[in-house]
């Protein structure tokens, strides 16, 4: 499903909660979020009965499918809904997604399982967790925007099969990445 909304007429990014990720965080992604781009971000609850779509014989939701139940939300013209979910993401044929967006959809889906250091182990660091979920974000926003995956090591819009690949590429879009960006998905002056 494809919306041929444009990317210009976006008036506020709507961060819905699917699968309980704890809501101290969800708040957090979303108020980062909002230093982050330039329009107002707030934050949608689930509607009561959605259903997160499981892969067969896997501890993961299906990253495809559950995009298509949330682009099927329909966010309202000039919004984009970008799904926050605990739940891993995956697909029958790949291992695991961090996020998922389809170029100029109107919805992304990001999980922060694999975003939290205790996934891998590690002590657990809100701070880098939050960060990592609105770096994730943008990517998929940038995606939305109808970028593709970038060859610029410094840019945000490079492709990331690891959380050390989302801690090592740029934090911005790079110079040709940029030149094709609405400004509504710009980052907002002075963050980082």
């Amino acid at each position: 499903m494809t919306d041929e909304r444009e990317p210009d007429d976006l008036e506020r990014v709507e961060v819905l909660e699917v699968a309980a990720p704890p809501r101290d965080l969800v708040e957090a992604v979303t108020a980062a979020l909002s230093r982050r781009v330039s329009v107002p971000c707030s934050i949608r609850p689930t509607p009561a009965g959605f259903d997160v779509p499981h892969i067969p014989g896997r501890n993961q939701a299906d990253a495809d499918r559950l995009l298509a139940a949330v682009e099927a939300l329909g966010p309202p013209e000039g919004h984009v809904l970008v799904a926050l979910t605990a739940e891993d993401i995956g697909h029958p044929i790949f291992t695991h997604f961090f996020g998922r967006a389809r170029h100029f959809g109107a919805a992304a889906l990001v999980s922060v399982a694999r975003l939290d250091p205790g996934f891998y182990g590690l002590p657990e660091d809100r701070g880098l967790m939050v960060l990592r979920a609105v770096l994730e974000i943008v990517h998929e926003m940038g995606h939305l925007a109808g970028l593709e995956h970038c060859e610029d090591w410094g840019c945000i819009m490079r492709f990331a099969s690891s959380v050390e690949a989302i801690d090592n590429r740029g934090r911005t879009f790079c110079a040709e990445c940029a030149v094709d960006l609405p400004e509504a998905f710009s980052p907002s002056v002075g963050s980082r």
